[in-house]
């Protein structure tokens, strides 16, 4: 089977894309941030502190200490501050949303 040229191309640039975004970036960090929100939107959904692994527990609470941001370090599971977005935490909610560099 041989392959285009344009196909080619179009298949290096997903996998490209893909796996930046996998990656988290050129060295695996992002930046948590969080955010209290008076209420959950309607139809969303949050995830308890308590599901977080240690890890994700540690850097959220780094976030809520500081300026409400916090390096996620690499091999630290991001996939609940994205979907949904929202997590419980001591009586309330907070929207996360990560940035990567």
């Amino acid at each position: 089977m041989r392959l285009t040229g344009s196909f080619t191309v179009s298949l290096v640039v997903v996998l490209v894309v893909l796996s930046a975004g996998c990656l988290g970036g050129s060295n695996g960090t992002g930046q948590l941030t969080v955010e209290a929100v008076d209420e959950l939107p309607a139809g969303e959904g949050a995830v308890s502190f308590d599901n977080l692994s240690p890890k994700q527990q540690s850097v959220f609470q780094q976030a809520l200490e500081t300026d409400g941001s916090a390096t996620i370090q690499r091999g630290t599971d991001r996939n609940e501050f994205i979907d949904p977005g929202y997590v419980r935490y001591d009586g309330s909610v907070y929207r996360t949303s990560v940035a990567v560099p």
